[in-house]
């Protein structure tokens, strides 16, 4: 499996969870703007209605952020089970390669720290 299709998928990950941050917070900041711009003979109702209608907002993304985490879980799950079998299937060649890759890079680091 490529590293560039690995940080495709969290670099979307991570932008969308991004883009999602950002609505939550305006959303809470347009409640906050609300109530201080609400006059204090507000009735109770009324500064409920504000909250309520925040707290909707953020659970609606919420519920968005959870749907795009599963999709990203289901795409991971789907690229990475393919090369679990493959080792679970063959272990000791896994190993072995495993070794000869570790092998290398330490060839390469011993030979940049000279």
């Amino acid at each position: 499996m490529p590293d560039n299709t690995i940080d495709r998928m969290v670099n979307k990950g991570v932008s969308g969870a991004d883009h999602m941050k950002i609505q939550t917070a305006d959303a809470l900041e347009e409640a906050a703007r609300r109530l201080r711009n609400a006059d204090i003979a507000m009735h109770g109702d009324d500064v409920k209605a504000i909250l309520h209608d925040a707290e909707a907002q953020i659970d609606q993304f919420k519920e968005k952020v959870g749907v795009k985490f599963d999709e990203m879980e289901a795409r991971y799950h789907e690229k990475v089970e393919p090369v679990e079998t493959m080792i679970s299937d063959h272990p000791i060649p896994a190993v072995l390669i495993a070794i000869g890759v570790g092998f290398l890079f330490g060839m390469l680091i011993c030979k940049s720290h000279d």
